[in-house]
């Protein structure tokens, strides 16, 4: 369905997009991951054809995306683009954005209505929206046009938990009733895992891991892909080997980052276990997160269920 084809921009004198290269296939649902200034964002304005590269090229479907200056009206045909900051037109009612897109009364578009959860607020202005639901007003405008593939910047990122929810189940529904392919770029791991089927890690305007989201977090290539996906921690040799029943080699190679989640805690020792001693402990919702020091390392541990309290002497195991 796309595919980007060593694509290159200077963006600063310090600072370029270098050699991207991927595809994506229909249905698929991507996400591309990145610390802020890693060009994202940059990266799907290209995509979307809103701005020029200075090397390389998009297809959608085999055509070619036309650049900026190559055309009078950015963009491709059956592409939508949703910017971070989606911007209304102001003094308007909700009601009359769709009358102009010639959608007001059309199954479609009541459809739209309810999918994307703005039915109620028809008889609103611009100021008496939130958000979160001018967001999904600006996406609904988008879908009125039936595109077939649909570009998001950092939806999630200043929506509340609230919002956030809603807005990721709308689309979930939207892109699966509609059949529209779905690309995303966000920072925030969470917004991702629960999303996306494939992810692409961007550092400095590079691209440095690509695959499914479980694996690049279970198993980072480097401290970068795995601080951006989440806490971890970094064993030492030592203990990478003492934690696994793999070799030695093995251990170090492939096992050297762990998630508070992934280490656990018990009184009794257990096969391929360190001794250690609980240091402090904070209530953390589903579970708490329990300081442990083991030898001259010390530990954070996500603990579900039992409650542990400081002092307690036990064992540490994966």
């Amino acid at each position: 369905m796309l595919e980007v084809i060593n694509l290159n921009k200077r963006i600063s004198d310090v600072f370029s997009l270098r050699e991207i290269t991927f595809t994506q296939t229909e249905g698929e649902r991507l996400a591309i991951a990145g610390s802020s200034g890693s060009g994202k964002s940059t990266l799907l304005q290209l995509i979307a054809g809103l701005q020029s590269s200075d090397q390389g090229s998009v297809h959608f479907y085999g055509q070619r995306i036309k650049m900026p200056h190559e055309q009078l009206i950015p963009g491709h045909p059956g592409l939508a683009y949703l910017p971070q900051q989606c911007d209304l037109p102001h003094h308007y009612y909700v009601h009359e954005l769709f009358s102009y897109a010639n959608q007001w009364d059309t199954q479609l578009g009541k459809d739209l209505f309810s999918w994307c959860r703005i039915d109620h607020l028809m008889d609103r202005q611009h100021t008496q929206l939130s958000g979160g639901e001018q967001q999904r007003i600006a996406l609904a405008l988008l879908l009125i046009a039936s595109p077939r593939w649909l570009l998001l910047d950092e939806p999630f990122s200043h929506l509340d938990t609230i919002n956030k929810s809603i807005l990721q189940q709308v689309l979930l529904e939207v892109t699966n009733r509609l059949s529209i392919t779905c690309l995303l770029c966000s920072h925030h791991p969470e917004d991702i895992f629960t999303w996306a089927d494939r992810l692409l890690v961007i550092r400095d305007g590079q691209i440095v891991a690509d695959g499914k989201p479980e694996y690049l977090y279970r198993y980072p290539s480097d401290t970068y892909v795995a601080g951006l996906l989440g806490e971890y921690q970094l064993l030492s040799e030592q203990h990478a080997a003492a934690f696994h029943h793999e070799s030695r080699e093995l251990s170090v190679n492939m096992k050297r980052f762990v998630r508070p989640e992934m280490l656990r805690f018990s009184i009794q020792p257990v096969p391929n276990s360190l001794p250690g001693e609980i240091l402090s402990t904070q209530f953390a919702g589903k579970g708490s997160y329990i300081r442990v020091k083991c030898g001259d390392t010390e530990y954070r541990i996500f603990a579900i269920g039992q409650q542990w309290t400081t002092g307690t002497k036990g064992y540490i195991h994966l």
